[in-house]
């Protein structure tokens, strides 16, 4: 999607913030996008990259649906995820699609409830995604894109690769893009457990 289609889609939301172009990082994150492939990305997590996730995200689930989201989003912090959901909601304020949170500092009850409703996108922590996943709160079967962030802080915790272990068992066939800062001793480990076959790149 061409910069200015989206910013149409999105009724000139961009241009009122003072975007007039992708930046070349979000150029190269939406080509690798559209591949379809299985992404291992190397590159600083800042918000010209959440940004760009954001794009990807919407181009993704471009309105609402009803049904399953098509778009799961794991971030190691509810105070990310926060974040995350905010400046997403403000980029696609003139829309449809609506982006729930799924973080373990919220009312699982509200959360479960809100998504139920209809939810394009959920952005959350793993633990609170596992959480809603084992109530029957999110459903998978229509998923296309699922995104994991600050891959190397995730890593450094069994039990939350664990509990991405168990979710990714029941995925299906869908993009996986993940994204890290750094390395790990588990990250390879861990990218092969959850992609049968990944390519690698660094924005």
């Amino acid at each position: 999607m061409k910069f200015e289609e989206l910013n149409n889609r999105l009724e000139n939301t961009l241009a009122e913030l003072g975007r007039e172009h992708y930046t070349e990082k979000q150029e190269k994150l939406i080509k690798l996008s559209k591949q379809g492939k299985n992404q291992l990305i190397f590159t600083s997590i800042d918000q010209e990259l959440i940004d760009g996730l954001h794009f990807i995200s919407f181009m993704r689930a471009p309105e609402m649906l009803e049904g399953s989201p098509r778009v799961l989003w794991f971030t190691p912090s509810w105070e990310s995820a926060r974040e995350k959901v905010k400046s997403f909601q403000l980029l696609m304020k003139r829309t449809d699609v609506t982006i729930e949170i799924a973080d373990d500092k919220g009312k699982i009850i509200e959360q479960r409830n809100a998504i139920f409703e209809g939810a394009e996108i959920i952005i959350g922590n793993p633990k609170r995604i596992l959480e809603l996943y084992n109530q029957n709160g999110i459903h998978i079967n229509q998923l296309s894109l699922v995104i994991i962030d600050q891959l190397e802080t995730l890593c450094k915790d069994p039990l939350i690769l664990q509990t991405i272990r168990r979710i990714s068992e029941s995925l299906p066939k869908c993009q996986k893009i993940l994204l890290s800062e750094g390395t790990h001793n588990r990250l390879e480990a861990f990218c092969e457990d959850i992609c049968t076959f990944y390519e690698t790149s660094e924005l």
